[in-house]
C-alpha cells in the first residue's frame, strides 16, 4: 500500500513539474518540441508504471543521479532562454519542476534499460556485407547530389582555397592536412577541365570515401556476435543514405564531411579490438589491428585541431584494462600517435612556415564569460582590472554589448593581437568569484544545445549551397540547376527531417545522454573494458563545451553516427554475456 501511495505521489508530482514547465517557458515556435517530447514521455509514464521486472537495471543513485542532472539543465535552460528573473516565486517553482521530472526522467531511464534487456537487434538474416551497405548509401547520395552538381562549397573551405592556391597566409587554424587534400583535388580537376570540375572531382572522391567507410562500419557492427538483422542493417544504411545529414555532409567541399567519417572508423575499430582482446577473445592481436587504430586516431586528429583529445584519452585507459595484458602494445600505438601528431605540428609545420592555429581559440569560453560580467556587471570592476582589460580587449567597454550567448566570435574578435594570458586569467579568476552565477549562466547558455535533448536537432542542409563567405576571386563555380528547384528540394527533405521523431534521431544531445545510459549500465555489469569505445564520445562534449559556437553539427555532429554503431554494440555485449 504504502508503495503504491509513493508511485502515486511520485506521478502527482511528474503532472506538476509538467504543468510548471510550460507556464514557466510560455508557448511558441521555438519550444514546440518541448511540447512535444514532455508530455509524451509522460504519457509513456503512465502507460508502463506498472513494477519493473526483477532483473538487474540501471543502479537507482545513478538513475536519479543522471535524471536530476537532465531535470535541472531543462529546468535551467527554460530559465536563461525566457529571461526569467531568479526570485522565490521562480525557485518554488524551479524545485518542484525538477523533482517532478526527476521522477519522471528516473522512471523512464530504468524502462529503457529494461527496455533493451528484453530484446535484442537479430533476426533471421543476419548482418549486411559492405558493398549491399555502400550502394544503398552511395544512391541516397546520388539522388542528393543531383540537384547541387557540381557540389556544394562551405565557407571555411573558401577560406582553404585561398590559403592552398596562395591568396591567403597559409595556417594551421584549418588543419593543414585538409587543406591539402581539398586544394590538391580541387587543382587537379581545374587543370584538368574548369574550376566546376575541381569541385566535382572533391565532392565525388569525399563521396565515395565517406560511403566506403560508413557501409564498412555498418557491416562490422551487423555481424558481430549472433548478429544485427539484416532489416535493421538496411534501415541504417538507408537512413544515412537519404537522410539531409551524412548526404548534404558528405557532398560539400569542407573538411567536416571528412572528419565526420574519420571519426565514425575510429570508433568502430576502437569497439572491434575491444571486443576481439576482452570480450570474445577470439584471435590474438596483430600488428595491423594496432596500425589501423592509430591510422584512423591520426585522421581523426589531422582533419580536428582538436581531435586529439578525441582520440588519445581512449587509448591511455586501454593500457590499464584487464589487467595490462596488452599494455605494450596499446602504449606503442599511443606512443605512435603522439609522436607523429607533435612531432607534425611542432617540426613540421614550423619548417614548411605554416603558422599554428590562434592562441584565442583556446579563450572562448573565458572571454565569453567576461563580456557577460561586463554586460550584467560593468561597474562591479576594480582598477587593476580595468587597466588589464584594456591591454586585452581593442574596446572593453563594447564587448558586454556584442556579447551573443551562442557564440564567442565577437567577443573573441575583439582581443588584441598580443595578449598577456597569465595578467588576463588572473583577472578572469578574481571577477568569477565576485560573480560565480554570471560565469555559470555564460557557460551554460553557450553550451547547452550539446547536452538538453528537447530542442530541435539541426542537420547539414546548411551545407547545400556555394558559399559566399571568403569567396576566392579566381574561384568560378556554378550550379546547373536552377536554385529554385534547389531551394524546394532542401525545404521538402528539411520539413521531413524536423519532424519530432524523426529529428531526433539526428540529436546529437540526446546522442550523449543515451551513451550515458549505456556506459552506466556495462560499466555496473560487466565493468569498465566494455566502456572504452564511448570515451571518444564524452571528449567530444568536452571539447564542444570549450568550442567558440553553441549546438554546431560540425563540432558534435559526428557522435550521431558513432552512437548507432555503439547501440549495435551494446545489445551485442548484453546478448554475448547472456550466452
Amino acid at each position: 500500500m504504502n508503495s503504491r501511495r509513493i508511485t502515486n505521489f511520485k506521478v502527482v508530482l511528474a503532472a506538476i513539474g509538467l504543468w510548471l514547465i510550460f507556464t514557466l517557458q510560455g508557448t511558441n515556435v521555438d519550444n514546440v518540441y518541448v511540447l512535444f517530447y514532455l508530455p509524451l514521455l509522460f504519457v509513456a509514464y503512465i502507460a508502463l508504471k506498472s513494477p519493473l521486472s526483477n532483473e538487474k537495471l540501471l543502479n537507482k543513485y545513478v538513475s536519479y543521479i543522471f535524471a536530476f542532472l537532465l531535470s535541472a539543465v531543462t529546468v535551467w535552460k527554460i530559465a536563461i532562454d525566457s529571461e526569467i528573473t531568479v526570485g522565490w516565486v521562480f525557485a518554488v517553482k524551479a524545485v518542484l519542476c525538477i523533482l517532478g521530472l526527476t521522477f519522471l526522467f528516473e522512471k523512464l531511464f530504468q524502462l529503457i534499460i529494461q527496455f533493451s534487456l528484453n530484446h535484442t537487434l537479430t533476426g533471421k538474416s543476419i548482418g549486411i556485407s559492405w558493398k549491399a551497405s555502400f550502394g544503398l548509401i552511395l544512391l541516397g547520395w546520388l539522388i542528393y547530389l543531383i540537384p547541387f552538381l557540381p557540389g556544394n562549397i562551405a565557407g571555411d573551405a573558401n577560406f582553404q582555397l585561398s590559403q592552398f592556391f596562395g591568396d591567403a597566409p597559409m595556417t594551421n587554424h584549418h588543419p593543414y592536412f585538409s587543406t591539402l587534400f581539398e586544394g590538391g583535388l580541387f587543382r587537379i580537376g581545374r587543370s584538368l577541365v574548369n574550376d566546376n570540375f575541381g569541385l566535382f572531382l572533391y565532392v565525388l572522391i569525399q563521396l565515395l570515401l565517406c560511403a566506403l567507410i560508413y557501409s564498412f562500419c555498418i557491416s562490422k557492427v551487423s555481424k558481430l556476435g549472433a548478429g544485427m538483422s539484416k532489416k535493421i542493417a538496411v534501415i541504417f544504411s538507408l537512413f544515412i543514405g537519404f537522410t539531409p545529414y551524412w548526404s548534404f555532409a558528405s557532398e560539400t567541399l569542407h573538411k567536416d564531411g571528412m572528419f565526420l567519417a574519420f571519426f565514425a572508423l575510429y570508433v568502430t575499430l576502437l569497439l572491434l579490438t575491444v571486443n576481439r582482446l576482452f570480450i570474445t577473445k577470439t584471435e590474438q592481436p596483430s600488428a595491423k589491428e594496432f596500425v589501423g587504430l592509430a591510422f584512423a586516431g591520426l585522421l581523426v586528429c589531422f582533419w580536428r585541431n582538436d581531435g586529439i583529445y578525441m582520440v588519445v584519452p581512449a587509448l591511455i585507459c586501454l593500457i590499464f584494462v584487464e589487467k595490462r595484458k596488452y599494455w605494450k602494445q596499446f602504449l606503442m600505438t599511443l606512443a605512435a600517435v603522439l609522436l607523429i601528431y607533435v612531432g607534425f605540428n611542432k617540426v613540421v609545420l614550423p619548417a614548411l612556415h605554416v603558422a599554428p592555429t590562434e592562441k584565442r581559440e583556446a579563450l572562448s569560453l573565458p572571454v565569453q564569460q567576461t563580456a557577460r560580467y561586463m554586460k550584467y556587471y560593468p561597474h562591479d570592476i576594480t582598477k587593476s582590472e580595468r587597466q588589464v582589460l584594456a591591454q586585452t580587449f581593442i574596446k572593453p567597454s563594447e564587448i558586454g554589448k556584442v556579447y551573443n550567448p551562442n557564440i564567442s566570435d565577437p567577443v573573441k574578435f575583439s582581443l588584441k593581437g598580443h595578449v598577456n594570458t597569465k595578467a588576463y586569467l588572473k583577472i578572469w579568476f578574481a571577477m568569477g568569484l565576485r560573480h560565480p552565477l554570471v560565469y555559470f549562466n555564460a557557460t551554460f547558455a553557450g553550451t547547452d544545445e550539446y547536452y538538453v535533448p528537447w530542442e530541435k536537432a539541426p542537420n547539414f542542409s546548411w551545407a547545400g549551397d556555394m558559399s559566399s563567405w571568403s569567396r576566392p576571386k579566381f574561384l568560378h563555380t556554378h550550379y546547373y540547376v536552377p536554385a529554385q528547384i534547389r531551394l524546394n528540394f532542401t525545404k521538402l527533405v528539411n520539413k521531413i527531417s524536423d519532424f519530432p521523431l524523426i529529428n531526433i534521431l539526428f540529436s546529437f544531445s540526446m546522442a550523449f545522454w543515451l551513451c550515458l545510459l549505456m556506459v552506466a549500465y556495462l560499466w555496473r555489469e560487466y565493468g569498465f573494458k566494455y566502456v572504452v569505445p564511448y570515451i571518444p564520445i564524452f571528449m567530444n562534449l568536452l571539447v564542444c563545451i570549450a568550442s567558440p559556437v553553441n549546438g554546431m553539427t560540425r563540432y558534435a555532429g559526428c557522435v550521431v553516427f558513432a552512437t548507432f554503431i555503439l547501440i549495435g554494440y551494446y545489445f551485442f555485449v548484453i546478448m554475448n554475456k547472456k550466452g
